[in-house]
């Protein structure tokens, strides 16, 4: 048992490191952001690459932030009605929850992700919005790789869930 909950604290462990770490993606985000402003609005020559970079670095920001939030539970859920309810009730909800739709949802955006990957490398898939025409499998291995640490941490958020309840005590 203490080599599970070592795994779990190595998922969760490096899931904050990710996080830590892909936050400063908000810097060259405000950077080309400013860069562009000045082009377009000071020389009147706007550049062929800002949106692209910015939605790309954005959503791997986003995507790559999603582990951390489940694991730190700064995520989104209806909790007026889940807090009403006692742990029982709690812990049959996830029970339910976690598989029906998590895990279910998880593993169809995993495999969808994985073959959108592989096919933006196999025929070297570029944007198409602007001129800059950036490549694309980088962003989706990205989203890819998301969705799997995002799974791995609602593994070690539902097996937590069960160990709280199956030793009394209070599921968050």
């Amino acid at each position: 048992m203490k080599f599970l909950t070592a795994i779990g604290a190595g998922i969760t462990k490096m899931n904050f490191w990710i996080a830590r770490v892909v936050s400063y993606l908000i810097y060259p985000i405000i950077a080309v952001i400013v860069i562009e402003v000045f082009f377009r609005y000071v020389l009147n020559n706007p550049t062929p690459y800002t949106y692209d970079a910015s939605w790309m670095m954005y959503g791997a920001l986003i995507f790559l932030g999603g582990a951390y939030a489940l694991a730190d539970d700064v995520h989104v859920r209806a909790d007026i009605f889940y807090n009403m309810l006692k742990n029982r009730g709690k812990f049959i909800i996830n029970l339910i929850c976690y598989p029906l739709f998590f895990f279910a949802a998880m593993a169809a955006l995993m495999f969808a992700t994985w073959n959108q990957f592989l096919s933006a490398l196999e025929h070297g898939e570029m944007s198409t919005v602007t001129s800059f025409r950036p490549l694309m499998w980088p962003i989706r291995f990205v989203l890819f790789f998301s969705f799997v640490i995002l799974t791995l941490q609602g593994i070690v958020k539902f097996f937590g869930i069960v160990k709280t309840f199956v030793q009394g005590g209070d599921i968050k």
